[in-house]
């Protein structure tokens, strides 16, 4: 019988084989289609000029450029991850013509810029309200809520450091469209969290969040 780490490993290829036979044409429209419900999503639910987490994507995951551009230009605060030891984020805030660097510790590139630990994140500061909400990657997720992630853990970890007897900000991880599952379509284990929404092209779906 398979382990929950064997299930996860096999339903992330076989996401893995889809996104990738999509044509750069639909890939680039569904972008386009997440962004518009992204913003909108930011703009109906969030304080104005809130602070926000987003991410860089890359390969054939859902494209985040659009997104991540329409957020500032909305005029919230948008932070992205920089991997640090022991599978840790720290957050560097985003704005046009940023630089970037090779991180030390994933295969991807990331914002250069003074960094925030998790309680800076959470507090805000004078520049920057707290945090508001969290937009997040995944390859994978079920309408119960549980994320497919890469298999690092770096998400988990940053959102059970966020739960410190307070409300947890709203989440949403970004998807395509057939990547929102049935009930315990994705596996889960202890280190895991659930999100409360799926950002796709279709528009934000909500899911019912048993956490």
């Amino acid at each position: 019988m398979e382990s929950n780490a064997e299930r996860k490993a096999s339903l992330r290829a076989e996401m893995w084989e889809r996104r990738r036979a999509m044509s750069a044409g639909d890939r680039a429209l569904a972008g386009t289609a997440i962004a518009a419900h992204g913003v909108g999503w930011a703009r109906s639910a969030l304080p104005e000029g809130g602070t926000v987490t987003a991410y860089w994507s890359v390969g054939a995951e859902p494209p985040t450029t659009e997104l991540i551009g329409g957020l500032y230009t909305a005029g919230f605060h948008v932070l992205l991850p920089v991997c640090e030891p022991e599978r840790q984020l720290s957050w560097v805030e985003w704005h046009p013509g940023i630089g970037y660097e090779r991180s030390a510790f994933a295969p991807i590139q990331e914002p250069v810029g003074p960094r925030l630990d998790t309680r800076a994140v959470r507090e805000g500061d004078d520049a920057r309200p707290p945090l508001a909400a969290i937009v997040l990657p995944a390859t994978a997720v079920d309408i119960e809520g549980r994320r497919l992630g890469q298999g690092g853990g770096y998400y988990d970890r940053f959102l059970a450091r966020l739960d410190d007897g307070r409300e947890i900000p709203p989440t949403a991880a970004v998807v395509f469209d057939g990547e929102v599952l049935p009930a315990g379509g994705v596996p889960d284990e202890p280190l895991d969290r659930r999100v409360d929404a799926a950002l796709t092209p279709s528009g934000l779906r909500s899911l019912r969040n048993m956490a």
